[in-house]
């Protein structure tokens, strides 16, 4: 019997939310949404998740808390945001993201970006240069 993997949303917009879930339930996973540091830092407790994914541009939340909590439980973390906020990018890595891309890259690639960090418990070296080139 094999179990449902688990991936943790640190999200707010309701429509994104719905767009990650339909396309990691289509991969055999369950998203577990979390709203703030609060809340994640529950699920994160509740149910060590395969994937922790935090979204950088949530004002009001210590979304760099959150990253340092899910690296502290070992779970694999994607930071994703603007790729105009370089700033936040840098705090995302600080804080111990495993891999930070923009939203546009998220979109378009979150499949193959789950797949991988899930499977391989960390990104590939070739993987930064994707990251650069949506930083520009």
């Amino acid at each position: 019997m094999s179990e449902t993997k688990k991936v943790l949303l640190l999200e707010r917009d309701l429509f994104f939310v719905v767009k990650v879930r339909d396309t990691l339930s289509h991969l055999g996973y369950e998203t577990q949404v979390a709203r703030g540091a609060d809340d994640f830092a529950r699920k994160l407790a509740a149910a060590v998740p395969a994937l922790a994914i935090v979204h950088t541009g949530m004002a009001g939340v210590a979304w760099e808390e959150v990253i340092a909590q899910a690296r502290a439980a070992q779970v694999p973390t994607l930071a994703f945001g603007s790729h105009i906020d370089l700033e936040a990018q840098q705090a995302a890595r600080r804080a111990g993201a495993d891999r930070v891309i923009s939203n546009s890259k998220l979109a378009k690639d979150l499949p193959t970006i789950v797949e991988r960090m899930v499977n391989q418990g960390q990104t590939e070296p070739e993987d930064e240069s994707d990251d650069e080139e949506d930083e520009e």
